[in-house]
């Protein structure tokens, strides 16, 4: 139920770009391109995940605050699902719809993004052309997403179950607005994020309406952790059967997205008594009653992202020695494509799919900068 998960901090795509110096900025994006590629693409790794064969690669933005005390609360609740399914997920119909609900979604995106008999699959760097042949970058085998946190405190937590105020759409808003975009500007530069004017102000990011266009996201899973006993929450909220109408209209409204497959929305306690007092095992977990954590977690479009980080690598044309004009690809990377005896380490090494990544990324940038220069 719970996919083998690696974890990974970064920082925001443009704000790096622009604060690096030359040298690491261009390193570190086309290193950064070949190693999320190497998680999502290599065979070794998609051999791994336990029977379901479920990974994902979660990206966390490097400004998010409380980010240790809320990665430990989602750890938690991911183990609280899995083991005390009926003490955690409290309310009603969340109950019957959940495991479907979760299963349709990894299909639908597993059809979209990892090949399958009928599915293409996406890949990581579409194509380059290396020593004449056209080579296709690899499958993407594992799932992308981005995370992001937000903190309510308990009032506004029950007043998102009020359907006759306007409590669900705020906080809706919010979400979309604020966590998310704070979560996806680690993997998209900034100009493709923001509002646009019109009904639904975020379509362009999660469901656009060209046929060329691909959405960014695929689909939106929001978690209320809530650090308290299941019978507490169950006397404060009157043991409603919550169903969040409200909030996914709300969702539907703002993202133009389908709000029913789009989004899914989970209640969750933390499988512990909130007030076991000072001297207990809870103290200096970071974990309040009165906090409850909303975490956001999107799964987004692989086939994006690699062209969000190489793109950047395109723009500039640099003096090489001997008064040539060259490529950021060429600064980075000649020194180590001429580098055979490395090359044939790597693959002894078993590191050859990494290595075909770099070479991609190499060639990739290369030739599109100089298409684009007329070099």
């Amino acid at each position: 139920m719970v996919p083998l998960e690696f974890h990974c901090i970064e920082p925001g795509l443009d704000e790096w770009i622009k604060n690096a110096s030359d040298e690491d900025k261009y390193a570190r994006l086309f290193e950064v391109t070949a190693c999320l590629g190497y998680l999502l693409t290599d065979p070794k790794v998609g051999s791994l995940g336990g029977a379901a064969k479920r990974r994902r690669l979660l990206l966390y933005p490097h400004d998010q605050g409380n980010l240790l005390t809320c990665v430990n609360a989602s750890q938690v609740a991911d183990h609280a699902l899995k083991s005390n399914y009926a003490a955690t997920v409290f309310t009603k119909l969340d109950q019957a719809d959940f495991m479907n609900r979760v299963a349709r979604r990894y299909k639908a995106y597993a059809d979209l993004v990892t090949a399958s008999d009928f599915a293409k699959g996406a890949r990581w760097i579409s194509q380059a052309m290396i020593e004449g042949d056209k080579i296709l970058g690899p499958n993407v085998h594992s799932i992308l997403a981005v995370r992001g946190y937000d903190i309510l405190n308990l009032d506004e937590y029950m007043e998102s179950f009020n359907d006759v105020s306007a409590a669900p759409e705020r906080l809706i808003r919010r979400v979309v607005q604020s966590v998310a975009t704070n979560a996806l500007k680690t993997l998209f530069p900034m100009d493709m994020l923001g509002e646009t004017s019109g009904a639904q102000p975020f379509s362009h990011i999660f469901a656009p309406a060209g046929s060329s266009e691909q959405a960014l996201v695929y689909y939106t899973d929001i978690r209320f952790l809530v650090p308290t006993s299941i019978d507490k929450l169950r006397m404060i909220t009157g043991a409603r059967g919550a169903d969040r109408g409200r909030m996914r209209e709300a969702y539907g409204q703002m993202t133009g997205a389908d709000p029913m497959t789009g989004l899914s929305i989970i209640d969750l306690c933390l499988p512990f008594l909130a007030d076991m007092g000072d001297e207990s095992w809870q103290t200096g977990t970071g974990l309040n009653e009165d906090e409850i954590i909303v975490e956001v977690t999107m799964a987004v479009n692989p086939a994006i992202v690699w062209k969000n980080l190489l793109e950047p690598t395109t723009n500039e044309v640099f003096d090489l020695p001997k008064g040539k004009k060259g490529t950021s690809a060429n600064v980075w990377g000649d020194m180590f494509m001429g580098n055979e005896p490395l090359h044939e380490k790597m693959a002894k090494d078993g590191q050859g799919h990494y290595l075909n990544l770099l070479r991609l990324c190499y060639h990739w940038s290369h030739d599109k900068s100089k298409e684009i220069h007329g070099l």
